[in-house]
């Protein structure tokens, strides 16, 4: 109904079926994809208080996981543009843990490292449609300087400590002792 109605994005379609996924594909230049993953993850990982019962909400999560599993892979490799993000802002899945979804991609959906960074920063900036998420002339200069290499290990993006340089819009925002002097 999505795709009929002319969304650019959607977000989980966790059962999808196969009809779903083919029509995905059809319009795989004109949307993206998202399955947040992250919230699903978190709500997994979760430890409520006693008087919190999140038993459905745990199950819910794992079945979307099994299925996008599945699904998200399926996608990919059919070339429909995959983005990472979504849904933060719970008490299990506060905001700043983001960068948890880049991992989770290799980790659950066969990603390599690489191919996660750029479904999180390029893919963004096409589904914008704004000068974002590369490096390249007339791009806006938002750029991370890490102690070590994504493309190795993307986990290491989840620690403040080893983001050494951080520049928004040409601006530094954090800097080494060195340059910020």
């Amino acid at each position: 109904m999505a795709l009929g109605a002319g969304a650019r994005i959607l977000y989980h379609c966790s059962f999808a079926d196969a009809a779903a996924i083919d029509a995905m594909v059809a319009q795989k230049d004109a949307i993206f994809y998202a399955p947040g993953c992250g919230v699903s993850v978190a709500a997994l990982e979760a430890s409520p208080p006693l008087h919190i019962d999140m038993s459905a909400m745990k199950a819910s999560a794992a079945q979307r996981m099994k299925l996008e599993a599945r699904l998200v892979p399926e996608l990919k490799r059919r070339g429909v543009r995959v983005l990472i993000g979504g849904d933060y802002g719970f008490p299990f899945n506060p905001h700043g843990r983001n960068a948890r979804d880049l991992e989770h991609f290799v980790t659950h959906f066969g990603y390599t490292p690489a191919e996660a960074l750029s479904a999180s920063t390029m893919l963004g900036g096409l589904l914008m449609d704004l000068p974002v998420g590369q490096i390249r002339e007339g791009y806006l200069a938002d750029l991370l300087l890490v102690d070590g290499d994504p493309t190795h290990d993307v986990a290491i993006l989840q620690n403040k400590d080893r983001l050494g340089m951080i520049m928004k819009g040409g601006a530094l925002h954090k800097a080494p002792a060195e340059i910020a002097a």
